[in-house]
């Protein structure tokens, strides 16, 4: 199911999607999540020759929540990132939270997030914490294409 989402999403033509920069936050949602969610710089996906781009994804079947994440490595480490997330304010903040972190890191340093410093940079609460995982879960992807010894 998360392919089929994610091909969909891929399709969506970005102009079409509503601008919410300098809208106040009706949700109540933390100031990152909301700073994030209303401009997400680097969503989107690599052009598919781009070389050295590796994917990873996961989704929340419950939430119906779906994020790839793909990060574009050089001099092994990561040059430039990208996401794809289909679900709340949270999921989406944080696939731009963790495109944003990527950038310059390695594979040690990758491997190094836990779920306790996503959650806190981005000040998700309890009720959302499986928006983290979720991040997270495509982290783990993305890195499981690398052998362990290769930090």
């Amino acid at each position: 199911m998360a392919a089929r989402v994610i091909a969909v999403v891929g399709r969506v033509n970005m102009s079409s999607i509503p601008d919410f920069t300098g809208l106040d936050n009706p949700f109540g949602y933390s100031a990152p999540i909301w700073q994030r969610f209303t401009d997400p710089a680097r969503a989107g996906r690599f052009a598919p020759e781009t070389p050295a781009v590796f994917s990873g994804e996961a989704g929340t079947p419950a939430a119906r929540s779906v994020l790839r994440l793909q990060f574009r490595f050089a001099a092994a480490h990561v040059a430039d990132a990208r996401f794809q997330a289909y679900g709340c304010p949270t999921s989406i903040a944080v696939g731009a939270w963790l495109a944003d972190w990527a950038i310059g890191k390695s594979l040690a340093e990758l491997r190094s997030l836990k779920l306790a410093e996503l959650r806190a940079a981005l000040e998700i609460g309890d009720d959302r914490a499986h928006c983290a995982a979720m991040g997270e879960d495509a982290l783990l992807a993305l890195l499981a294409q690398f052998p362990e010894c290769s930090t």
